[in-house]
């Protein structure tokens, strides 16, 4: 077992990507990840390859990346996915997989950085 399929699978069991199967709402959240010093150009082309994989996903209602203006080096990726269900299988694709065991390398963000969103209704 390497230490890339180690991180991979304890960032999967974090408490911030744990999922209720039960839940039919649209799943959406939002990553802010910072890449690590001289290492944004790289991170970003990661950010890049991981964007355009995982709109592919039956499940993906929504998946942007953004890069911040005031901080150098700093990511922010915007998803929602049509249901937990959906969400639970877009972390078990190989290129997310791919994604997080990059992560060490490229950034100082971890699966705390991911943060599920709940809308405020609004009447």
């Amino acid at each position: 077992m390497s230490g890339d399929d180690d991180y991979v699978r304890e960032t999967l069991r974090h408490g911030n990507l744990q999922v209720d199967l039960d839940d039919a709402n649209p799943r959406p959240m939002i990553a802010v990840l910072d890449a690590r010093p001289g290492m944004a150009a790289k991170f970003r082309e990661k950010i890049i390859e991981l964007v355009r994989e995982v709109r592919r996903e039956p499940g993906c209602l929504a998946f942007t990346a953004y890069q911040a203006r005031d901080a150098e080096g700093r990511f922010y990726l915007y998803e929602i996915y049509a249901t937990a269900a959906a969400f639970a299988e877009h972390l078990q694709t190989e290129h997310v997989h791919r994604f997080i065991a990059s992560i060490p390398a490229l950034s100082t963000g971890g699966p705390g950085n991911v943060i599920q969103l709940e809308e405020i209704p609004v009447d």
